[in-house]
C-alpha cells in the first residue's frame, strides 16, 4: 500500500506540474506609443515656459510636462520636412532625401524604413492623425510607408497647392480619411461644449476613436499625431480667447485638444502602459530664450522641448517621479529607443546602407544617472538647413557636443557653427552663453578651444561624407502603377533655382515660374498628361483661362481672393531622361477648356516633366500648375 500511496502521489504530482505547464501565463500586454507633435512652436507658445502675460495658456501641456521626463536639449531639424523625415527614420534628413519642404525635396526616400514600418512588423496597429509632408503620390505616401490607418492633410499646410482645394482649419474644409474626402463638420471636428470646428480637433477625435477601436480589440497601437497647427495660414478657431491673436488662439485650442487626449487615455486606462512623447515643435520656431528661429542653424532653429512619459515603463507618471534630463538628444534617437525600450525586431529587409544615425536613449530616460551609456559624453550631432534644391557642403551647418567631467557632469554645450563654405566657422559654449553671443574663435583661444574647435569640424567632414552620398539622386512618384492610377505632379515640386508656386495664394496668382518635375513610370505604354491651371476638384466652376467663381483666402491677408486670369492660348509638354528626349509636343488650348491633354508612349524608368502655358503671342505665361498623369494604354509583351 505504502508503495501505491507513494506511486499514485507521483502520479497526482505529475499531473499537476503538467496542468501548470500547460496553463498560459498571463502576458503583459505590449504598451502603445503615442507621439504628438506641432507644427512651427517652441519654447514660448508654452505657458510652461513663458509666463508673460500675453503668452497663449496651455494649461494641459503644462499639467503633462509637470508629469514627464523632459528633454531640455533636444533637436529637431529646422524646417518641417526634414524634421518629419528624421523622426520617422532614425537617420539625418540630408541622407533620407528630404531635406525642403517644396521642389519634391521633400519626399521621403522610397526605401527608407520608417518608424511605422517598423512597429507593423512587431504586431502594433499603425495610423496618423495630421501633416504627413513626405511625400503626396505612390510610393511615397503614408500608406505606402507602414501606416495602416492614415487621416491627414496633403502637402505641408492647409492651404498649400497639394491639399485639397481651399481648405482651411475651419469650414469648410476637407480632410482625408484613408483616402476618402471627409469634410470637416461641428459634429466631427468640434470641441465638446463649444460650437464651431476646427481640424485640430477633428484629428483628436479620430485618433481617439481609433486607439478606443485598438484597446477593444486588444491590439497595441503606434499612433502619430503630427498636428499641422501653429503653421500658416492662421485660422481662428471657434474656441477663441477675445483679444487674442489668431495664432495664440489656434494653440490655446491645441491645448485643449492635448486635455482632451490626456483624459481620454486616463478614462480609458491606457496612460499607465501608453509610451507618450509629446515634441512640442517640428522646428524651434521664434522664441526669446535662444538665437534665431525657425530655417535656422543657431539653437533657436532646431532646439524644442521634449516631454516623455510612461508610468508603467519608470518614465514619470506623477510630480514626484517627473524631472529633466540635460543631455543633448535628438529626434534621430526616438526610433532606436523605441526598438531598445520595447524589444522591437528590426525590420528583415533594412540594407546595411540604411543603418540609423540615431542611438537609443534609454539609459537616460530611467532615473539611475549611474547607468548612463557613457557614449553620450563624446557624441556628436550635427543639424544643418539646406532649404534649396541641391546639397551644398557647409551650408548653415551646427555641430553639436556635450562635453562632461570625470563625475559625468555636463562641462560644456559646444556648439561648431558655419554659415556657408566662405565664411569662419564659429564656436559657441551654450552651457554658459544659451543666446550664442560670445564667439570663441573670434578672440584669443587656448589649446582646448582649438581642439574642441578642430574636433568639431573634423566630425562634420564625416558626416558630410556619409549623409551626402546619393545627393545627386532623385525621388520620384511613380505613375503607371495599379497602387495609384492617377498621379498628380504640382508646380509645389518643380526643380528650379527660385522657390516654386507651393500654395494655393500663387496658383490663384498666375505666378510666373516654371521647373520640371523628377517622376518615374511602373511600365512602358502610353501614358496620358492632363494640363491644368486649376485642380480638378474645383473643373467645374473654372476654365484654363479664368478667375475663380468662389474666392479663397490668401495666405498672408487672410482676404478673399478670385485670383487672376490667365490668357492661355497653347501648352507644350517635354519628356526625357538625360540626353534622351521622349516627347517634345505643342497644342492650342480653347479658353473655355480645363487645359491640355497629351498622350504620350513612354518606356518604363525616370523621366523628367516640364511643361509650359503660352499666351496668343507666343509668351511663356508659367508652367501647367497641375499635371494629372494616367497610364492611358500598357505596352503588350510579344
Amino acid at each position: 500500500m505504502k508503495t501505491n500511496r507513494l506511486r499514485n502521489t507521483s502520479s497526482l504530482a505529475f499531473v499537476l506540474t503538467l496542468a501548470v505547464v500547460l496553463v498560459p501565463v498571463a502576458q503583459a500586454a505590449p504598451p502603445n506609443v503615442l507621439i504628438i507633435m506641432p507644427d512651427d512652436m517652441s519654447f514660448d507658445d508654452y505657458s510652461y515656459y513663458n509666463h508673460q502675460p500675453d503668452a497663449p495658456r496651455t494649461p494641459n501641456t503644462d499639467r503633462l510636462g509637470g508629469k514627464s521626463v523632459r528633454l531640455t536639449d533636444f533637436h529637431v531639424a529646422p524646417t518641417c520636412s526634414p524634421s518629419r523625415s528624421q523622426l520617422m527614420t532614425g537617420r539625418y534628413t540630408d541622407a533620407a532625401g528630404a531635406w525642403h519642404t517644396v521642389m519634391g525635396r521633400e519626399f521621403l526616400r522610397a526605401d527608407e524604413v520608417t518608424m511605422a514600418d517598423v512597429f507593423k512588423a512587431n504586431g502594433y496597429r499603425t495610423a496618423i492623425f495630421g501633416k504627413w509632408h513626405l511625400g503626396d503620390s505612390y510610393p511615397l505616401r503614408p500608406k505606402d510607408r507602414g501606416f495602416e490607418h492614415v487621416v491627414m492633410i496633403c502637402g505641408g499646410g492647409i492651404d498649400q497647392q497639394p491639399n485639397f482645394w481651399g481648405d482651411r482649419n475651419t469650414t469648410p474644409s476637407t480632410i482625408f480619411v484613408n483616402d476618402q474626402p471627409v469634410e470637416l463638420t461641428e459634429e466631427n471636428g468640434g470641441l465638446p461644449g463649444t460650437s464651431g470646428a476646427f481640424a485640430t480637433s477633428f484629428f483628436t477625435a479620430q485618433a481617439m476613436d481609433y486607439m478606443k477601436t485598438c484597446q477593444a480589440k486588444q491590439e497595441p497601437f503606434f499612433v502619430y499625431a503630427p498636428y499641422n497647427v501653429a503653421h500658416g495660414p492662421q485660422d481662428v478657431p471657434p474656441d477663441a480667447r477675445a483679444g487674442v491673436s489668431d495664432r495664440t488662439a489656434t494653440i490655446e485650442n491645441m491645448d485643449k485638444n492635448i486635455g482632451r487626449l490626456l483624459t481620454f487615455l486616463d478614462d480609458t486606462g491606457l496612460a499607465d502602459n501608453t509610451l507618450l512623447v509629446f515634441i512640442l515643435g517640428d522646428n524651434g520656431e521664434g522664441n526669446s530664450m535662444l538665437r534665431a528661429g525657425k530655417a535656422s542653424h543657431y539653437e533657436g532653429g532646431h532646439r524644442v522641448p521634449c516631454f516623455v512619459r510612461w508610468p508603467s515603463g519608470g518614465y514619470a507618471g506623477t510630480t514626484a517621479t517627473a524631472r529633466e534630463m540635460p543631455r543633448m538628444v535628438s529626434e534621430i534617437d526616438l526610433l532606436p529607443t523605441f526598438m531598445d525600450v520595447l524589444n522591437l525586431r528590426d525590420v528583415a529587409y533594412r540594407p546595411s546602407q540604411l543603418a540609423m544615425a540615431g542611438r537609443s536613449i534609454k539609459t537616460l530616460l530611467d532615473s539611475d544617472p549611474k547607468n548612463d551609456d557613457p557614449a553620450f559624453g563624446s557624441r556628436v550631432l550635427v543639424v544643418d538647413n539646406q532649404r534649396m534644391d541641391n546639397l551644398e557642403k557647409y551650408k548653415q551647418a551646427s555641430v553639436m557636443r556635450d562635453e562632461l567631467d570625470a563625475a559625468g557632469q555636463i562641462t560644456h554645450k559646444w556648439r561648431a557653427i558655419c554659415a556657408s563654405e566662405d565664411k569662419p566657422w564659429e564656436l559657441f559654449d551654450i552651457q554658459a552663453d544659451m543666446l550664442q553671443k560670445t564667439n570663441l574663435l573670434a578672440q584669443p583661444t587656448n589649446g582646448h578651444i582649438a581642439e574642441i574647435a578642430q574636433s568639431l569640424q573634423a566630425a562634420y567632414e564625416d558626416w558630410w561624407r556619409d549623409v551626402s552620398v546619393n545627393a545627386a539622386d532623385y525621388t520620384r512618384p511613380i505613375a503607371g502603377s495599379p497602387e495609384e492610377p492617377v498621379i498628380c505632379l504640382y508646380s509645389h515640386d518643380w526643380h528650379m533655382e527660385d522657390l516654386p508656386p507651393w500654395n494655393q495664394t500663387m496658383i490663384a496668382e498666375g505666378l510666373a515660374a516654371n521647373g520640371f518635375n523628377a517622376a518615374a513610370f511602373a511600365q512602358a505604354g502610353d501614358y496620358t498628361f492632363d494640363l491644368r491651371r486649376w485642380p480638378r476638384e474645383i473643373a467645374g466652376e473654372t476654365t484654363v483661362t479664368s478667375k475663380l467663381k468662389s474666392p479663397i483666402k490668401s495666405t498672408s491677408k487672410n482676404a478673399p481672393i478670385l485670383g487672376k486670369s490667365l490668357p492661355v492660348n497653347s501648352a507644350r509638354i517635354r519628356i526625357w531622361n538625360v540626353e534622351k528626349t521622349y516627347a517634345d509636343e505643342w497644342q492650342d488650348v480653347k479658353p473655355d477648356s480645363d487645359g491640355a491633354v497629351f498622350t504620350v508612349p513612354l518606356p518604363a524608368g525616370p523621366a523628367m516633366v516640364q511643361t509650359w502655358f503660352y499666351d496668343a503671342d507666343g509668351k511663356e505665361l508659367c508652367g501647367a500648375y497641375y499635371v494629372y498623369v494616367s497610364l492611358a494604354q500598357p505596352v503588350v509583351s510579344p
